[in-house]
C-alpha cells in the first residue's frame, strides 16, 4: 500500500478480519450497504431486524472496542435530537396516536422518527467501521479503482496529506505564542490568534506554490500512482453485502 505516514487517526484495528479485504471491495459494499438501509422500508419488521443483524455482524467482524463505537457513535446525537420532536410536529390528517402532558403524539411523527434513528443509526455504524478498518489512504486507493475521477483523487489526497501538517504547524505557532508571554483570557487574545491565523494561511499558500512547482518538475500529470500490497477475500463480509442487497430487492419486487 502507499506508505504515509499521515494516516487518519480514526484506523484503528490491524488485525481485523476486515483489514484486509480490497479497499475497492470495502468501499463499495459499504455504501450499497448504507444504500440499501437508506432505501428500505421501516414499517417492515423483517428488512429493520434483518438490517440491524447485518451492521451489528459487521461491527462484530471489524472487532472496535464497544467503549470506542460508543464514542464515535455520539455523532448521531444531533440525529437524535432532531428526531425526538418529530412525533411532536409532523402529522398527516391529523393521526393523532396519544397525548402526553397536553401534547399531542402523532403516527406520521413517530414513523419519522423511527426513520431517522434507524436509517442514520446504521448508516454511521458502518461509517466508522469503514473507518476504522481502512487507512485514509487505502481509501482514496479504493475509490481510484473505482474510477472516481483523478482530480477528486488528487484533491483528497493533498487534503488528508495536509490537515496533519496545518495541525503540526499550528501546534508550533502555539508554542511560540506561549513563549512569549501569550495568555488566553478574555477577547483581547482573539486579536493574536487572528495574526497567527493569517501567518499561517500565507505560509500555506506558499508551501503549495512551492509543493506544486516541485510536482510540475517531476513530470506529475494529474495522477497520483498507489502501490498495492496483498489482498484477501472476506466471504463474510461479501455475504453481508449480498444479503442486504437481496433483503431491499425482496422488499421492491414483492
Amino acid at each position: 500500500m502507499y506508505p504515509t505516514s499521515h494516516e487518519h487517526h480514526l484506523s484503528l484495528h490491524k488485525n481485523s478480519q476486515l483489514n484486509d479485504v480490497k479497499p475497492q471491495h470495502k468501499v463499495l459494499g459499504c455504501f450499497l450497504i448504507v444504500l440499501s438501509v437508506a432505501f428500505s422500508n421501516v414499517q417492515n419488521i423483517f428488512q429493520i431486524v434483518s438490517h440491524i443483524v447485518i451492521v451489528m455482524y459487521i461491527l462484530y467482524l471489524s472487532k472496535i472496542p464497544l467503549k470506542t463505537y460508543l464514542k464515535r457513535l455520539t455523532l448521531d446525537i444531533p440525529f437524535i435530537l432532531f428526531a425526538l420532536f418529530l412525533p411532536f410536529l409532523s402529522s398527516e390528517n391529523n393521526d393523532k396516536v396519544f397525548e402526553v402532558f397536553s401534547l399531542n403524539i402523532y403516527q406520521t411523527g413517530l414513523n419519522d422518527m423511527l426513520t431517522i434513528l434507524f436509517k442514520a443509526t446504521l448508516g454511521l455504524t458502518i461509517g466508522i467501521v469503514l473507518t476504522a478498518v481502512t487507512s485514509s489512504m487505502e481509501i482514496i486507493y479504493g475509490l481510484q479503482k473505482l474510477k472516481v475521477p483523478n482530480i477528486l483523487i488528487a484533491i483528497m489526497s493533498f487534503t488528508i496529506r495536509y490537515i496533519d501538517v496545518f495541525i503540526d504547524e499550528f501546534k508550533r505557532v502555539r508554542i511560540s505564542m506561549k513563549s512569549r508571554g501569550y495568555l488566553e483570557k478574555g477577547l483581547k487574545s482573539l486579536i493574536p490568534i487572528a495574526f497567527a491565523s493569517g501567518a499561517m494561511l500565507i505560509r500555506g499558500y506558499e508551501r503549495g506554490e512551492r509543493v506544486y512547482l516541485s510536482m510540475i518538475s517531476r513530470g506529475f500529470q494529474g495522477t497520483i500512482e498507489f502501490k498495492s500490497r496483498s489482498y484477501k477475500t472476506s466471504y463474510k463480509f461479501n455475504l453481508c453485502v449480498v444479503s442486504s442487497l437481496v433483503i431491499l430487492g425482496i422488499d421492491k419486487l414483492l
